[in-house]
């Protein structure tokens, strides 16, 4: 295989590790934003005290499990399993969104957000891992800035449509909020992908 086809194979994977952060990260960004007013519609009472308690669960569970998990991951062979834990995560995360217009109780919303931390632990250590292992030498700048471009441009066009389409009513809410836990969940299925392409520098 020549040089320059190696390089394709590698932007690749980096493309759709980047698309993968963009459905699952970006949905999440959107979802933060909306969290507040959204709960206050679904609870009602001390909103700002129960989200609080919600993003410190979410924390905790999102960083206890890193270590642990990164290293079990480091002990595995190739990439089969970071691909797998990659995909894993975003379905816990947007299955955590997707029960959130079930939410009647604070007690419900604390377990969604455990299952958040959860999900996003295993997206973070995968990704990042997939990430760096498939970097191409003298491309690693440009490939971090795409990244981010790409990410911030996404997530402003998500903000808009996810506040639009909120703004119109309650009933309007959930849909989004459904769309958005189905909208993170398909950033595993570009993760997933990856595991069709040959010869990654991740699978040694």
């Amino acid at each position: 295989m020549s040089h320059k086809h190696q390089i394709f194979r590698v932007n690749k994977i980096i493309s759709l590790l980047t698309l993968s952060d963009i459905f699952t990260w970006g949905g999440f960004t959107v979802m933060s934003v909306l969290m507040g007013i959204y709960l206050s519609e679904k609870i009602g009472g001390d909103t700002v005290r129960i989200v609080g308690i919600g993003m410190a669960i979410y924390l905790l569970f999102r960083s206890v499990i890193q270590i642990p998990l990164g290293v079990l991951l480091d002990k595995i062979a190739r990439d089969h399993d970071d691909i797998f834990v990659l995909f894993l995560g975003c379905v816990l995360m947007g299955t955590a969104f997707i029960f959130y217009p079930m939410i009647e109780k604070e007690t419900t919303f604390y377990f969604l957000q455990a299952l958040l931390g959860i999900g996003a632990s295993m997206n973070l250590i995968a990704w990042r891992k997939l990430f760096a292992e498939n970097l191409s030498k003298g491309t690693r700048g440009l490939s971090y800035g795409i990244y981010e471009t790409a990410m911030g441009v996404a997530t402003a066009l998500l903000s808009l449509f996810g506040g639009l389409v909120a703004g119109r009513g309650n009933e309007y809410f959930n849909i989004v909020i459904i769309v958005l836990g189905v909208w993170v969940m398909l950033g595993g299925v570009w993760g997933g992908i990856i595991i069709f392409i040959k010869k990654r520098k991740s699978d040694c």
